[in-house]
């Protein structure tokens, strides 16, 4: 097997042929696997399922992929495989599946990688809408705020030499986020993923990817980063909490139409009233058709789903989705479990394979209309074309929309038209409640506060559906000086925080009368006590800007009373304060879920 270099697995191309190929078989030893049996054929590739064995009964169930015969000579779709591994390889997180190696055998090359007993997205929206148990809204937020973490992740990895490696997935979509049985959320498939040290680049003008999970600027061939990603994973989570899909069309040049329309997105809560508004606010936002006007970054975003479900009163864990997956793939599940016991005793027969592994990828998300249908019934090589649309198509498109832009404003609808226009028309996106979230603190805890000039309680207090803009912010406490500042609301579904140190009021001091004694000064003996401190996850904890370590603390000593900490993990993008009150002569134990 060559060796990979400091950018990434490089390896000559020019030999494999179909010719130069022969056909796998259950049983054969590929590298260090041996193959159980296919599972799938797709466009591009062959999935196997195979086992790594070890000393002493070691084994490991693994996933193999190889390209199919049929394009090995194709030297694109050779890089395009290749760079999926290059990339892939360098991204260790636990929300991207784990490529484990990149070899070739009799011919074809192989990627092996990490078995994931699950369902894709697709396939669980599928699942859930047959069997009567639709997927709680909150459960939705949940996942793809893990896929969000994994992009974020991608995004910002950089490589062994400290050059940022500019990740961008591309293909972000329900068939490439698989969930496990236990909960846990995957990307998969960077095989067309952009990064700056790739081996394939994509042409001036094609397009590479799913067209109704695409952003307005992949859509039309432009030069794309991570934001677009966003809007695609954006996409996905619209569909799952409507239950309905947002650019599908019957062909490709209507999809791509409603992609690059200047209309805006219809409010997620406004195409189904279940959705809260302001989950549908955090939506509208990462759906914005300039990038400019998303979230900038995937941490933005998984903070923005993030602070929606800690406003829950039942937060979903991972536990709790593996859960709903246990209910609703309970067969599935037990067709898995027989299957590595048959594969381990050398009786797994391909059919018997496919039955327990398939992913129903072939499927698109609940409320399609029947465009796959048609790609279906196309060979490989013309479904892989359908999806490298060229710059032609981007021009024409334009040029409809200029069209309709310049005779727009010369029509002039009839009245029961305009009646009829006014009926269906969805509530525009500008008539959406712009709202943020407000936090205050103060040090000490306890004050009274104001915002602009009504009071809300004591601190520390937060304010949910708050306008967007400046508020003025107060808070006073007796024995302290009322302190006053301005908190700015930037950003729909945002949230924006202030801590206000609250100083001693000093009293006016007389002088002594001339001949009396000096004062006597008290020297009052300081209680102390001890403070344990975990969280999760870890934050770094200081105290009236004095660090005091990362958690856990153990027994830190500090004084008797109450005391305001603050934590941060800006990896996690928490900051956030929590009072603590430490007896004297005893240890305090807290114990903190972020």
């Amino acid at each position: 097997m060559p060796t990979p270099t400091e950018s990434g697995p490089e390896f000559p191309i020019d030999d494999v042929s179909p010719e130069n190929q022969i056909p796998w078989s259950s049983g054969d030893a590929v590298g260090r696997y041996t193959l159980l049996a296919k599972i799938a054929t797709g466009g591009m590739a062959e999935i196997w399922l195979a086992k790594q064995a070890g000393p002493r009964g070691f084994e490991k169930v693994v996933v193999i992929k190889r390209i199919v015969d049929s394009l090995s000579a194709d030297p694109e779709f050779v890089e395009m495989f290749l760079d999926e591994a290059r990339i892939a390889a360098q991204l260790n997180h636990p929300n991207i599946v784990q490529i484990y190696d990149l070899g070739e055998h009799a011919g074809a090359y192989y990627i092996a990688m990490e078995y994931l007993p699950g369902e894709n997205l697709s396939a669980i929206a599928r699942g859930a809408m047959k069997a009567g148990m639709a997927l709680p809204i909150p459960f939705a937020v949940r996942i793809i705020a893990a896929a969000a973490e994994g992009l974020g992740h991608a995004h910002s990895r950089h490589g062994v030499k400290g050059e940022h490696l500019n990740v961008v997935h591309r293909d972000v979509s329900p068939q490439n986020i698989i969930i496990t049985y236990d909960g846990l959320v995957k990307l998969v498939d960077f095989g067309i993923a952009k990064a700056a040290n790739r081996g394939s680049q994509t042409l001036g003008g094609q397009i590479k990817g799913k067209v109704a999970y695409m952003a307005p600027e992949q859509a039309t061939g432009q030069t794309i980063d991570r934001r677009a990603d966003l809007f695609s994973l954006a996409i996905v989570l619209y569909e799952l909490v409507t239950k309905t899909r947002l650019f599908h069309r019957e062909d490709q040049f209507q999809a791509l139409s409603a992609v690059t329309s200047a209309e805006p997105v219809q409010p997620a809560h406004v195409r189904n009233p279940e959705v809260p508004p302001e989950l549908s606010l955090i939506l509208s936002t990462a759906l914005q058709k300039n990038p400019d006007d998303r979230y900038q970054d995937a941490s933005a975003f998984q903070n923005a789903l993030d602070g929606w479900l800690k406003a829950q009163p039942n937060s979903p864990t991972a536990n709790d989705v593996g859960a709903f997956m246990h209910k609703l793939f309970a067969q599935r599940i037990n067709a898995r479990a027989k299957l590595i016991e048959t594969a381990s005793m050398g009786e797994l027969t391909p059919s018997a394979a496919r039955d327990a592994v398939r992913n129903d990828t072939d499927h698109s998300m609940p409320g399609r209309t029947g465009n796959r249908t048609a790609m279906r019934s196309q060979p490989p090589q013309a479904r892989a074309a359908l999806v490298l649309i060229p710059s032609a198509l981007a021009l024409v498109l334009a040029g409809i929309l200029l069209a309709r832009m310049m005779f727009k404003r010369d029509e002039v609808p009839r009245a029961d038209e305009t009646a009829q226009q006014q009926q269906v028309q969805p509530k525009p996106l500008a008539d959406v409640p712009q709202l943020g979230t407000l936090v205050v603190e103060t040090d000490p805890p306890g004050a009274d506060v104001t915002v602009d000039g009504s009071g809300v309680g004591k601190s520390p207090v937060t304010l949910a559906e708050q306008r967007l803009g400046k508020h003025e912010i107060s808070a006073s406490l007796a024995g302290r000086k009322t302190m006053a500042t301005t908190l700015s609301l930037q950003e729909a579904g945002g949230k924006a925080k202030v801590l206000l140190p609250l100083p001693l009021e000093v009293a006016e001091v007389k002088p002594a009368p001339v001949g009396s004694p000096p004062p006597k000064k008290a020297q009052p003996a300081v209680a102390m006590g001890k403070l344990s401190l975990s969280t999760q996850p870890w934050t770094h904890v200081s105290l009236n800007g004095k660090a005091l370590g990362d958690t856990p603390l153990i027994d830190q000593a500090l004084p008797a009373g109450r005391h305001l900490l603050k934590l941060v993990n800006d990896e996690k993008g928490i900051s956030t304060s929590v009072e603590v009150e430490v007896k004297a002569g005893q240890t305090t134990k807290k114990m903190l879920k972020l």
